[in-house]
């Protein structure tokens, strides 16, 4: 029996067993506070459970999974009204093809993704920003001989078709505590954490939500590390303004809790600013200072640079989302010197609430000068079919692929399918 028939049948089992012990609760299900700059990223998991708890309009009113997501939103429901447990699930199937590739490397690439995760208010469960034990599971299994996390190198790109989508064991991969103050106007975390998806987000800045490749679904000049255990503190000193400061171990590692002890570290400050947080017509604005100490046994030396973010929402219904990215890097064995990424979003183009174009042009200087600079032009439409189940067409066109001097241009097409519960 597979891995995700196994899953699928302990779901059941366990939505059988909990319905007739929990009471009913008619509380939402997910009641985070806002956590201005640490709420930048779609896949913080907050954000996460706030996107599994929504049903979107979409081209068909019920999918072939509805009866699982009734059963499963009510088991969650009663969770979070009974004792402050929130939880989330989803699947991500991605699959990317390009039209040629290095010798001896494959050109196509899929991989699943299956994350669960919660959030447990344990300390003021009814006030606005309680004190809460934050979790986040996942496994990433292949559906072909390479994963789409090896397709860039396949292909001579000089960096990756899409961020994250590797091959991964089931592992608990984030585990922090969060704690805030609405008085002080601060929150902090403290615990075994994705750096990631803290610094330089906004977004479309997610492979899972909206951009698949690194250009735009990260920060190529900034060596951020793998989870692992730190600590981040955000205040807000001005209204829609905000600081967030952290240090993370450098060494971090999503199947273990890495190497703090070695006092290697990755440091990081970003001011922002969010004029009209919340409303149509809102900004985000930002700049982030990181710092990376050397890393011995690994044997790459420290590094240091900085990022900027600019977004706003314009039109009367904030629907169309211009950006611009800029990161700029030096040492950390990044392979990435400076990069540039620019685009918008058009959001809600059909009317339904979780649809999204995007359109983006990217430039990338390498670190090697001997190689040629990069670009790359990416589109998609995220498509919501069902309720709970969005469908994502994605085509990229790279020129002049730094680490493929034979080709001028290379296409890759790819389609992201994502059920939420």
């Amino acid at each position: 029996m597979s891995f995700q028939t196994r899953g699928a049948v302990a779901a059941l089992l366990l939505f059988q067993l909990c319905q007739p012990a929990l009471a009913q609760s008619d509380e939402p299900t997910h009641r985070a506070p806002e956590n201005i700059g640490l709420d930048n990223s779609p896949d913080d998991v907050d954000n996460q459970l706030a996107d599994s708890e929504g049903r979107y309009d979409a081209l068909l009113p019920v999918g072939p999974l509805e009866p699982i997501h009734r059963q499963w939103e009510d088991v969650t429901r009663r969770l979070s009204g009974d004792v402050g447990l929130e939880l989330g699930l989803n699947y991500t199937v991605l699959y990317q093809g390009a039209d040629t590739s290095l010798p001896g490397w494959q050109s196509q690439a899929a991989v699943g993704d299956l994350d669960f995760f919660g959030r447990w208010n344990l300390v003021n469960r009814g006030d606005s920003w309680p004190g809460a034990l934050v979790f986040f599971t996942e496994n990433r299994h292949r559906l072909t001989e390479i994963p789409p996390s090896d397709l860039g190198r396949a292909i001579g790109s000089l960096w990756g078709t899409t961020n994250a989508f590797s091959m991964q064991d089931y592992a608990l991969t984030q585990l922090y505590w969060e704690q805030g103050s609405r008085e002080d106007r601060l929150i902090s975390r403290l615990g075994k954490m994705d750096p990631e998806s803290i610094y330089d987000r906004s977004r479309y800045v997610s492979a899972n939500e909206a951009f698949v490749n690194q250009a735009f679904s990260t920060t190529l000049a900034m060596p951020v590390p793998n989870t692992g255990l730190g600590a981040a503190l955000a205040i807000s000193p001005i209204t829609n303004t905000y600081i967030v400061a952290g240090v993370h171990d450098a060494n971090g590692a999503k199947t273990s809790f890495g190497d703090i002890e070695k006092g290697e570290l990755f440091t990081a400050v970003e001011l922002g600013v969010a004029p009209g947080h919340g409303k149509p017509g809102a900004g985000l604005y930002h700049v982030t200072l990181w710092h990376s100490d050397s890393r011995e046994a690994a044997g790459i030396p420290g590094g240091r640079g900085v990022a900027l973010t600019f977004q706003q929402e314009l039109g009367p219904d904030g629907t169309i989302v211009p950006f611009i990215r800029y990161s700029y890097g030096e040492g950390g064995a990044m392979p990435v010197r400076q990069a540039i990424a620019t685009g918008f979003g058009l959001e809600r183009p059909l009317g339904q609430n979780n649809d999204l174009v995007g359109i983006g042009f990217s430039w990338g200087q390498p670190t090697d000068r001997t190689l040629r600079d990069q670009y790359v032009i990416e589109g998609f439409y995220r498509l919501q079919i069902t309720p709970h189940t969005n469908l994502t067409p994605d085509l990229q066109i790279t020129f002049d692929p730094s680490e493929n001097s034979a080709e001028e241009t290379i296409v890759v097409g790819g389609v992201r399918l994502r059920t939420l519960f």
